[in-house]
């Protein structure tokens, strides 16, 4: 995708109202759930599957200011319209370490 990632890989979240620090944990929480299901629909080559998670995520990390997940969100539709497996294991790959790396605090 063209475009800019974010910068917050790596870097904790700085969350202040404990509700919303809930919130943002459970959300990234459901992320993690997500790569199951894109690992799982790339091994069916279930291209529209993958298309529709990386649409949501795309949608879901802007309205959560995730810069880096909406992109890797964005990116993962676009491989999924050209059925690009190589490219699709890639960002889940990178989406993988990108939830890893990500704390809330």
């Amino acid at each position: 995708m063209n475009g800019r990632r974010g910068k917050q890989s790596g870097k904790p979240i700085e969350i202040a109202d404990p509700f919303a620090r809930r919130l943002v944990g459970k959300y990234l929480s459901h992320r993690k759930d997500d790569i199951g299901k894109l690992k799982s629909a790339l091994e069916a080559s279930d291209f529209e599957t993958i298309r529709i998670t990386g649409h949501n995520l795309y949608g879901s990390g802007a309205a959560y200011g995730l810069d880096d997940i909406s992109w890797l969100g964005a990116s993962i539709e676009q491989a999924a319209d050209k059925e690009d497996g190589a490219q699709i294991e890639r960002l889940i790959g990178e989406l993988t370490d990108f939830l890893r790396k990500l704390r809330v605090c």
